[in-house]
């Protein structure tokens, strides 16, 4: 049986990151962390200890980020789709879409691991808008393909694999050129 497509406001609701006015600044006793786009250029996953913290108006209740919610960078050279596994209180700014799933047969992983795919950065740029800032709309079109829980599950597995795989030839190559160093130091000084 072929994979249905469906699109992505089918599956899932998508909203607009937090505007706040002004410069951000970190306060030490903030009781709420910010996730800007400079956070996600470094790292593939959100780290909450890492983000600034800010001191929440009490007047209305901030648009946290739940468990599984997916954060879509929507301006820059990268929109790359990021899932959040936290607990800790995090708020997006303006500058990323928020996708929630909201059906069943969907897995927010699989969800994150399909927008991040190249053909699927591509899909966002033909939409209509340049890579360097994707539209709500472009977003929400966007085609899904929904295959069964369990291949969704098999994807995610997969691609943990080639990342685990693709950390360890980055660490190899950084203690072959240690050596290398090394080993060069050490002639040099004979």
């Amino acid at each position: 049986m072929p994979t249905q497509l469906f699109k992505l406001s089918e599956l899932a609701d998508v909203r607009s990151g937090y505007t706040f006015r002004g410069a951000l600044e970190h306060d030490p006793f903030g009781d709420v962390r910010v996730l800007q786009i400079k956070d996600l250029r470094q790292n593939a996953a959100i780290e909450p200890n890492m983000l600034i913290a800010v001191t929440w108006d009490a007047r209305t209740a901030p648009p946290l980020l739940q468990p599984n919610d997916i954060a879509v960078i929507a301006r820059g050279d990268s929109n790359k789709a990021v899932l959040y596994a936290g607990e800790q209180s995090v708020v997006a700014t303006s500058q990323f879409f928020i996708i929630t799933a909201r059906r069943s047969e969907i897995l927010p992983a699989y969800l994150c691991w399909l927008i991040n795919l190249p053909q699927s950065q591509r899909s966002l740029e033909r939409n209509g808008s340049a890579i360097q800032a994707i539209g709500k709309a472009s977003l929400m079109d966007m085609q899904i393909p929904l295959p069964s829980l369990a291949t969704q599950q098999k994807l995610i597995a997969l691609q943990a694999v080639w990342d685990e795989e693709d950390a360890l030839i980055a660490r190899l190559q950084t203690n072959k050129e240690q050596m290398l160093q090394g080993i060069y130091q050490h002639l040099i000084k004979a």
